[in-house]
């Protein structure tokens, strides 16, 4: 009996190939924690089953581009969460509410039971995302950004070798928090 028991990494191989029959396996696995998860999150009974549909819609659908490694679930988890974070966002849920969700990401890191691809691939596309936001920043800014993150300079270190006030250098490396945390607000790099 324990031989006809497919792993998750079997599975996504039969999935991508168009298994109906392994995607229904998958689905049966994990349909009771997923929707335990946003059910959890969002107190709409209805709309947690919407968004547990809406979950697995989204992982047949992008079954030929995604390739997650090892166990599938913290894959799943992180299209569950940020299903529900754009449900949060697209009914205006109080900005209080929201602000606990914005750390998600982090938390999720922290976890102990993810398994350590997710962890990568999580940390992996945030940083391209980031890296990104970094090549758009005003040169001035940039340059003090490299500076503190990069060199690991101390502001009065960086505004002597810039010729700026110690104040400029908060103001950049402020502003740059800033444009960094509204390129994650705004982005889904959890899927």
């Amino acid at each position: 009996m324990t031989e006809n028991i497919q792993t998750d990494e079997e599975l996504w191989q039969l999935i991508k190939q168009d298994s109906h029959t392994a995607f229904e396996t998958l689905y049966l696995r994990y349909l009771k924690s997923v929707f335990t998860e946003i059910n959890k999150r969002i107190s709409d009974r209805d709309q947690a089953e919407d968004l547990t549909q809406e979950v697995f819609l989204s992982l047949w659908e992008k079954r030929v581009t995604s390739n997650p490694q090892g166990a599938i679930y913290p894959y799943i988890y992180g299209i569950a969460i940020n299903k529900v974070f754009n449900y949060f966002r697209s009914n205006k849920i109080p900005a209080n509410f929201i602000e606990t969700w914005e750390t998600l990401p982090e938390d999720l890191a922290q976890l102990a039971e993810l398994p350590q691809a997710f962890k990568v691939a999580e940390v992996t596309e945030m940083e391209h995302l980031l890296e990104e936001e970094r090549s758009n920043l005003p040169e001035k800014m940039r340059r003090v950004y490299e500076l503190r993150y990069e060199k690991r300079l101390s502001i009065a270190e960086i505004a002597d070798g810039l010729s700026i006030s110690h104040n400029t250098v908060h103001n950049h490396l402020k502003e740059v928090r800033k444009r960094f945390t509204s390129a994650l607000r705004k982005s889904s790099f959890l899927l």
